[in-house]
């Protein structure tokens, strides 16, 4: 059994791995860290093109994810008793105890499993999101 400390070590781990997973495959973070007020609506559709195929394959190489609410969006859906609070988000005219019906506005997600890679070698990952490139002449 693990101890609250090692938990949160590993889950820190976990998220850092799959940050570094995602910069890899997609450069997620090289994107998102860029200040992209300077470019056209063109170039930042042409790059997003590659980032979208490279991280959606990490989150379907590495994760099994589904969606809370299997309904389209914009049916009417029933939020029984007991429902979990942290699952379905309720908003508009909330009043009184459920059952509650209303209109789907976002499925949400879950993950279902993770698979992360085994990171290599005995050295301290726990901060690496992706080295540095040097090349040398």
């Amino acid at each position: 059994k693990l101890s609250d400390g090692e938990r949160l070590a590993a889950c820190h781990r976990g998220a850092v791995q799959l940050l570094g997973v995602l910069q890899r495959e997609g450069r997620l973070l090289d994107f998102l860290m860029e200040e992209i007020d300077s470019y056209g609506d063109a170039q930042i559709g042409a790059a997003v093109r590659d980032i979208h195929r490279g991280c959606r394959k990490v989150l379907t190489e590495y994760l099994s994810i589904e969606p809370i609410q299997t309904e389209p969006e914009g049916s009417t859906v029933s939020v029984p008793p007991g429902f979990d609070p942290n699952a379905i988000r309720l908003s508009g005219n909330v009043a009184g105890l459920p059952p509650f019906r209303g209109a789907l506005r976002h499925p949400g997600w879950r993950v279902k499993s993770v698979q992360l890679p085994v990171l290599p070698g005995a050295q301290d990952h726990s901060s690496i999101l992706a080295p540095a490139e040097i090349e040398i002449p």
